[in-house]
């Protein structure tokens, strides 16, 4: 096992982002992820807040481990870990439950506890460095 593997390991918390002019949001329930690798695998078990239903999630560690593929049904998701605390899966929070209509939102996934006080700022540096 590399020295960054186990960096997705264990337990997280993932909280959908919002622009600060989409006022008119609210904050989303969050994504619980409970996440176990096995060679180059990730296994997630994941559900929402407050729900007990559990889904199984497998996904494919890039040769640097610093980062995981998930393929939907019908899209191809990119885990990237932004420092030892957080991860981020753009566009994760998908409009398909808001009827096919507005955007897609990311998804900052943090460590429990004081990290999950950092997501949001751990976004906006994601986007200032990932500006187009």
């Amino acid at each position: 096992m590399s020295n960054t593997a186990w960096n997705f390991v264990g337990t997280w918390i993932g909280e959908t982002q919002f622009d600060s002019t989409e006022t008119h949001l609210k904050a989303s329930p969050a994504h619980l992820w409970e996440i176990r690798q096995w060679g180059d695998t990730v296994s997630i078990e994941s559900r929402w807040e407050g729900e007990d239903a559990v889904a199984q999630l497998n996904g494919l560690l890039s040769p640097d481990q610093k980062s995981f593929v998930y393929i939907g049904d019908k899209r191809r998701f990119e885990a990237h870990l932004l420092d030892t605390q957080h991860f981020i899966i753009p566009e994760w929070d998908t409009n398909d439950i808001r009827g096919y209509t507005g955007p897609d939102y990311d998804v900052v996934f943090s460590r429990p506890g004081v990290a999950e006080l950092t997501a949001h700022a751990a976004w906006l540096k994601y986007k200032r460095n990932h500006a187009v």
